[in-house]
C-alpha cells in the first residue's frame, strides 16, 4: 500500500507513543521486578528461550481448568508476569518490542501490552488486502496464554515464528 509522507509520519508518531509511555514503562517495570520471585515460585529453567514456552504452557494448563477461567483472571499477577515472560522470549528471539497505547487502559474490554516488530521494519510486512498501512503482526501474550486452553488454541511454541524477520 502506498502512503503519503503525512501518513508515514502519523504511523511513526503512533509507534513512538505505543513504544515509550509511562503506562507501558510502569507495567514493564512491575513485571520485571516480579519475575525473579515468580520464577522461584514456579520452579523451572526460565531462560527466555523458545523451549521454555512449553514449560510455561504446561504450567498455565495445570493452573486453569478452562480458558474461561483464565480469561477471567487475565489481570492476575501470575498471568501478567507469565505474559511478560512470553513477550520477552519473543523480543529476544525475534527482535520484537513491547507496545501499549496509554489510552488503552480505559478500554473495555481490557487491552493488554503486546509485542510487535519495530517500526523500522514496517515495510517488511504487506497487507494482502491492501487495506492497512501498518500490517506488522501484533502478538498479545496474555491473550495467547488464555487461548492455549481453548480446544483449537494452538501452542505458545508454534507462535514464536510469527515475528521472525522475513528472509
Amino acid at each position: 500500500m502506498e502512503m503519503t509522507d503525512d501518513e508515514y509520519q502519523e504511523l511513526a508518531e503512533l509507534d513512538r507513543i505505543r513504544s515509550s509511555n509511562p503506562v507501558l514503562d510502569a507495567w514493564l517495570q512491575i513485571q520485571q521486578q516480579e519475575f525473579p520471585a515468580w520464577a522461584q515460585r514456579y520452579d523451572g529453567d526460565w531462560d527466555f528461550t523458545p523451549g521454555s514456552l512449553e514449560r510455561l504452557e504446561a504450567l498455565v494448563r495445570s493452573r486453569y481448568t478452562s480458558s474461561d477461567q483464565a480469561w477471567e483472571e487475565r489481570g492476575s499477577d501470575f498471568l501478567q508476569t507469565a505474559a511478560w515472560y512470553v513477550g520477552e522470549v519473543h523480543n529476544r528471539t525475534c527482535g520484537t518490542q513491547w507496545q501499549y497505547h496509554p489510552d488503552s487502559a480505559a478500554a473495555d474490554p481490557a487491552v493488554w501490552p503486546f509485542v510487535s516488530v519495530p517500526f523500522d521494519r514496517l515495510f517488511d510486512f504487506e497487507d494482502e488486502d491492501g487495506i492497512e498501512s501498518d500490517a506488522r503482526p501484533l502478538y498479545t501474550p496474555v491473550n495467547r496464554l488464555c487461548g492455549t486452553l481453548d480446544a483449537d488454541g494452538g501452542s505458545l511454541i508454534t507462535d514464536i515464528d510469527i515475528h521472525t524477520p522475513p528472509q
